[in-house]
């Protein structure tokens, strides 16, 4: 899957500086390192994405919690939180 995204210049200029001094291989290995670095270190992040998610119907409970980073049970709290009904019984299966 491909995405175009506008970023300001001076965030370019970094990601060129990164990838010409050898730290990273490619403009796009900068960025997924920077989401993956942000969404692991801000919980209400990966939570929303978790959720939306979750809504979208592309991941069930069990799903939707290990994206999260949670328990089950804990993202069903989650999810209550925020008003949306979930199901009495737990999907089982792993994240691909």
């Amino acid at each position: 899957m491909s995405n175009s995204y506008s970023l300001p210049p001076i965030l370019v200029m970094q990601i060129e500086a990164l990838v010409d001094s050898g730290h990273f291989s490619s403009r796009s290995d900068v960025v997924k390192e920077s989401l993956r670095f942000m969404i692991e270190k801000k919980n209400h992040l990966r939570y929303a994405s978790a959720v939306e998610i979750y809504k979208k119907g592309k991941a069930t409970l069990t799903k939707g919690a290990e994206i999260a980073g949670v328990s089950p049970d804990n993202f069903r709290g989650i999810l209550n939180d925020q008003g949306i009904v979930t199901p009495d019984t737990v999907e089982w299966e792993s994240i691909e």
